[in-house]
């Protein structure tokens, strides 16, 4: 790869959307993810069209907190991009496989957090206190991606009881403990503190020989990676948004939804041409 910068977005809410998110009718947009059967996430025409060309370009580097298994349910439109970031920065894909070093680094860098299975029982914990306070409502699901975090998968009615003194209180807590706390969507996320997306762009840019990034990005998860990056952009929705939380390196879009992303996509493309 030539040098130049490369385009690091975040995913959900950012480029691809659910049908939820999307704030348009899915029937005019692209499906891009597909799950037990059905599709769940899409993107606009003219942004399936730009991600091409950002992956051609072998500029573009999906930044996501999901796992390796749920990246993989993403298709793109000739090909995945060469490479990619997922678990939040915990794992960096070389042509679709985890790199051993820096695996091996990162397990450095989270020695001194608490353990993942102790935060992980906490989430527990808060998961039964959800479904008292929530009666009738379906158990929240608990999830660790081992070794790195965990989270939450909230039921129907229950965000609303997590948020205020419950997200609160655990946020408290595990800051304490080396983690930071972030609500999306139906997800309660508990990351660890060095687990960050724009250590594992870094890494990324100095493989590829590149002058840098720019980013994209919609939740408290992506600041680093927003702060980090040479410029930056966020959608006009989503949990920064709703936080209120501001930088003056960050611009908001002008659209919402899925619109959204393909303005960012367009604007990654320009800044990286």
């Amino acid at each position: 790869m030539s040098a130049g910068l490369l385009a690091a977005s975040d995913l959900d809410q950012t480029l691809v959307f659910s049908s939820r998110s999307a704030q348009a009718d899915v029937a005019g947009l692209v499906p891009v993810e597909e799950y037990r059967g059905g599709t769940i996430s899409w993107v606009t025409p003219g942004a399936w069209s730009v991600l091409g060309d950002l992956v051609a370009a072998e500029r573009l580097v999906p930044v996501t907190t999901r796992t390796v298994e749920q990246y993989l349910r993403i298709r793109w439109p000739d090909g995945p991009p060469r490479y990619a970031v997922c678990a939040n920065g915990g794992v960096v894909l070389v042509d679709g496989s985890p790199d051993a070093g820096w695996d091996a680094a990162v397990r450095e860098r989270l020695a001194g957090c608490a353990p993942v299975a102790d935060v992980v029982a906490e989430l527990g914990r808060l998961a039964a206190d959800l479904l008292a306070a929530v009666p009738g409502s379906e158990e929240p699901a608990v999830r660790e991606v081992p070794g790195l975090f965990g989270y939450v998968v909230l039921r129907d009615g229950q965000r609303a009881e997590l948020e205020g003194a419950r997200l609160g209180d655990l946020t408290v807590l595990l800051d304490g403990w080396g983690f930071t706390v972030s609500l999306q969507g139906r997800k309660l996320y508990a990351v660890p503190r060095p687990l960050t997306k724009s250590a594992a762009v870094a890494e990324v840019v100095s493989r590829c020989g590149a002058d840098g990034f720019v980013a994209a990005g919609d939740s408290l998860l992506d600041v680093d990676l927003l702060v980090a990056a040479r410029a930056a952009r966020r959608p006009r929705h989503g949990e920064l948004l709703r936080t209120g939380w501001e930088h003056p390196g960050v611009e908001l879009t002008t659209a919402v939804g899925a619109a959204a992303g393909e303005e960012i996509a367009r604007w990654l493309a320009a800044q990286t041409a």
